[in-house]
């Protein structure tokens, strides 16, 4: 029985089809571009459907006409699912995203860890070694930051590169972003006594090099929480 996943964020949309064997085949597309979610998905005919979505109503409206007949569930942060607890005081407040990648990250993180989004926003979550989400952060991600910077200055990191100490005003734009990420990162690591931090999400592969803390690539934990809930019949 295969299962369509999708992880609708706030500007792109990942999606993968999950047979008994494991993932038949994955793609993304951003948001402005549904149209190419239709072709993509023309052929699949999945046995079921479930997302996490933070992109709104109309986004998430948009992506249940490309599949029409089908039903969709649209997954909810819970008190409890998958051996994970949520600590939010208000569970329903946690992003499914985010919930979703907790899951997703339990098996790789069996003593508990840090788990770091990094796309239109940076989310650092603690996972203790019981399963407890204890909570984390929100801070602008890679692109909204340096978009902050050119709307509200005169500054353009379009053409910039990671250089320290930079040498140009674009470069200096971008590497400044850049270890900002990775400070707030290794701040919250070093607080929490350094634990294995997994990295998920566009911007993984530009932070990832100029962290201190102890830390790899996990792609997709969205996607394989997913999975996991679908699965759950609690």
């Amino acid at each position: 029985m295969n299962l369509l996943a999708i992880d609708s964020g706030n500007s792109r949309i990942k999606w993968g089809l999950h047979g008994p064997g494991g993932w038949i085949v994955r793609g993304a597309s951003d948001q402005a571009q549904l149209e190419d979610l239709a072709l993509a998905w023309k052929n699949l005919q999945p046995a079921s459907v479930i997302g996490s979505n933070v992109a709104g109503k109309d986004i998430q409206g948009r992506i249940e006409a490309l599949l029409p007949g089908f039903v969709f569930t649209w997954v909810e942060a819970k008190r409890s699912r998958c051996g994970i607890l949520n600590g939010y005081t208000s569970p329903e407040q946690l992003g499914p995203d985010r919930w979703a990648a907790l899951i997703g990250a339990r098996k790789l993180l069996p003593m508990g860890g840090l788990v770091v989004s990094l796309g239109t926003a940076l989310t650092v979550d603690i996972l203790d070694r019981n399963g407890k989400f204890e909570g984390g952060i929100i801070a602008p991600g890679l692109q909204t930051m340096l978009d902050a910077l050119k709307r509200n200055t005169r500054l353009d990191p379009a053409t910039g590169h990671f250089a320290f100490p930079a040498t140009n005003t674009s470069d200096a734009v971008l590497s400044g972003a850049i270890l900002a990420l990775a400070g707030t990162i290794d701040k919250i690591s070093r607080i929490r006594g350094s634990p294995e931090c997994l990295l998920n999400g566009g911007d993984a592969e530009f932070v990832f090099p100029h962290l201190e803390t102890r830390a790899r690539i996990a792609d997709n934990l969205v996607l394989e929480g997913l999975v996991l809930i679908s699965g759950d019949k609690a």
